[in-house]
């Protein structure tokens, strides 16, 4: 099963409301000029101005956080803020006195999925965003690359336990996949004798090694099977044409984007979650989709501390925790 890793902003189901101000429209002939008054001088976009309720045409004013009034009752409209509002409408119709104001519960913020806009006290206008509902709903990936990515996060896995009963610690594995031609570019595991040589760190300098030979217009892709204790052992490596490496790095635009970032465009595929330090390597990278098998004990940079969602980065991936169906 793969599950995309999503803000609480989207997965909670119902939003937060906030009180507003309402009026009951009894000539609806006045309608399109309260409309223009009311929208010019409290704007509400995407808010639904006038609705229907049990037979009653109501106006949506205001929100209440945008009058200087204090609201001492949450079910009642003080005299000297209504007094206010009809103040302002007067000019447009004087019939209207306090007891056609009511007090009515909007959304705080608009709905970002389906679920929420259902949920909703007051209508908004919403569009459904297809590509988050997929997501959501797990409709994102297709059979066979469902098959593919829970078989690659679950051998990352096995060769994770197996390693870690070897050497008594955890050793957490990673792998670079071009989502293009479907090929690995570079794998590595935890090297326990530095404090630094993480998976996701080892993998990325592989990639950067490799991008940096660049006057023979070839590179070297590592095999998918690293060793599992040495942090500088020899492995199997095979020329292949740089231009299969950079064409996940050309996507619509068909430009040369050897001046890129590392691993635009790249998905990563780990073992376990990674920590607060190499998933901000992977945010310098631009790495563009992280997968991962298993959570971290301790703080993990993605399910804990959501680097993913800092609207301060310069950059931000998708995550999808993967477990076996």
């Amino acid at each position: 099963m793969i599950t995309a890793i999503l803000p609480e902003t989207i997965l909670q189901s119902d939003l937060p409301s906030v009180p507003a101000v309402a009026i009951r429209i009894l000539n609806k002939k006045l309608l399109s000029k309260l409309i223009q008054l009311v929208s010019s001088s409290f704007p509400l976009p995407s808010y639904k101005r006038v609705i229907n309720r049990d037979g009653i045409c109501l106006l949506l004013f205001c929100k209440v956080s945008q009058l200087d009034f204090k609201f001492n009752d949450c079910n009642e409209i003080p005299i000297d803020a209504a007094n206010y509002l009809i103040n302002l409408i007067k000019c447009v119709d004087q019939s209207f006195s306090l007891r056609d104001f009511v007090l009515v519960n909007v959304p705080s913020t608009l709905p970002l999925t389906l679920q929420q806009n259902a949920t909703c006290q007051w209508p908004v206008s919403f569009h459904p965003n297809k590509a988050l509902e997929n997501k959501i709903s797990g409709l994102n990936f297709k059979d066979d690359e469902k098959l593919t990515v829970t078989q690659r996060v679950d051998s990352l896995v096995k060769l994770s336990n197996e390693a870690s009963m070897k050497t008594g610690s955890t050793v957490n594995f990673a792998m670079v996949v071009n989502p293009i031609t479907r090929k690995v570019l570079a794998s590595a595991s935890t090297c326990n004798a530095s404090l630094l040589s993480h998976a996701a760190m080892r993998v990325i300098d592989q990639i950067a090694k490799g991008q940096l030979k660049t006057d023979q217009t070839l590179i070297l892709e590592t095999s998918a099977e690293p060793d599992v204790i040495s942090c500088n052992g020899k492995r199997k490596q095979e020329l292949v044409p740089c231009d299969a490496l950079h064409s996940a790095k050309k996507l619509k635009s068909g430009k040369n984007c050897n001046d890129d970032y590392l691993c635009t465009g790249y998905h990563i595929y780990f073992a376990i979650e990674p920590c607060l330090m190499c998933t901000m390597a992977l945010v310098h990278s631009r790495i563009s989709r992280i997968f991962f098998g298993k959570y971290r004990e301790d703080f993990g940079g993605l399910a804990q501390a959501k680097l993913q969602e800092i609207a301060a980065l310069n950059h931000s991936f998708e995550v999808y925790h993967v477990t076996a169906d």
